[in-house]
């Protein structure tokens, strides 16, 4: 078990050697980019509770022919939690904002258009990011995407949960429920738990050093009302994926099969003996599917 420490960092302090920080917004992101600068460009959005770090697998296979970028969003890995002292009239944690960075890496990388890799609630942000610029998008690829929920408080509360007082008791309620990580809360949406390692524990447990952890995920779970994007996922345009773990409790692969029969230009792949978050659980069956794809989207 990996406890919460008692004194924390900023994320820099915390960050690998090929980390990359951007101002955006007065939030510093943190980022990775990896790959050759004339490849097509992949861009990844991680779960609700995961980061940079949970892609290492997809990001360092991808990078021999494509240029990957991953990032922390806010509230999440090493990216910094604004107090609101900071929000300038904006919440920082919402989806909005998660589309916004994304939009901004591009912008920063000189990239004019990318594909969208997103997992559970990292797929939310991806249609996010493509309602707000659908040009940018040669193509999706959404691993279990949360459409109409996500992790967090019921939408009914969640007003309430966002005043000061109810934040300052949040953030030490997160602290009892998160702050210790084991390999069986690492693993517990995966199919087969024990093949969870200290690497996968250790994904989760470094974003409890940077400071402001606690409370910047109690900002997360009670941002705004949980999405509902079934609107949207019937007007994307770009060719999209959807693919499932077939052991997937979190997100049951009959609606994961029902997004992308919704689609115009989608299809579903059924991954076996997998979990919630086959990039982590079984990068070596979803890496064929992710790779299919993209050679799909890269043929002239």
């Amino acid at each position: 078990m990996t406890p919460h420490p008692a004194t924390t960092l900023p994320g820099p302090a915390l960050a690998g050697p090929d980390s990359r920080f951007l101002d955006i917004d007065g939030i510093a992101v943190h980022h990775r980019v990896t790959g050759p600068e004339d490849a097509p460009t992949v861009l990844l959005f991680h779960h609700f509770y995961g980061s940079v770090a949970t892609w290492r697998h997809v990001q360092d296979d991808l990078s021999s022919d494509h240029r990957v970028v991953s990032f922390d969003r806010v509230g999440f890995g090493l990216t910094e939690r604004p107090p609101r002292s900071r929000w300038n009239g904006r919440n920082p944690y919402t989806r909005e904002m998660s589309a916004r960075i994304a939009l901004a890496l591009l912008d920063d990388l000189g990239e004019r258009g990318a594909v969208l890799v997103g997992s559970s609630a990292g797929g939310t942000a991806a249609i996010e990011t493509y309602a707000r610029a659908p040009r940018r998008v040669r193509g999706l690829a959404l691993l279990s995407p949360a459409i109409t929920g996500d992790v967090g408080a019921p939408a009914a509360l969640r007003p309430l949960l966002r005043t000061d007082t109810a934040a300052g008791l949040g953030a030490v309620l997160v602290r009892r429920l998160a702050g210790d990580v084991t390999r069986e809360r690492v693993a517990r949406s995966w199919h087969d738990p024990a093949l969870a390692d200290e690497a996968d524990v250790e994904a989760y447990a470094r974003p409890l050093q940077v400071t402001g952890w606690d409370r910047g995920l109690w900002e997360a779970m009670t941002a705004e009302r949980p999405p509902d994007l079934r609107h949207v996922v019937r007007r994307i345009q770009a060719p999209t994926i959807v693919i499932a773990g077939e052991s997937d409790r979190l997100i049951r692969p009959h609606w994961n099969r029902r997004t992308a029969a919704a689609l115009p230009h989608g299809r579903f792949e059924l991954l076996p003996e997998v979990g919630h978050t086959p990039h982590e659980e079984r990068p070596d069956l979803l890496l064929p599917v992710l790779r299919g794809f993209l050679a799909d989207l890269d043929r002239p």
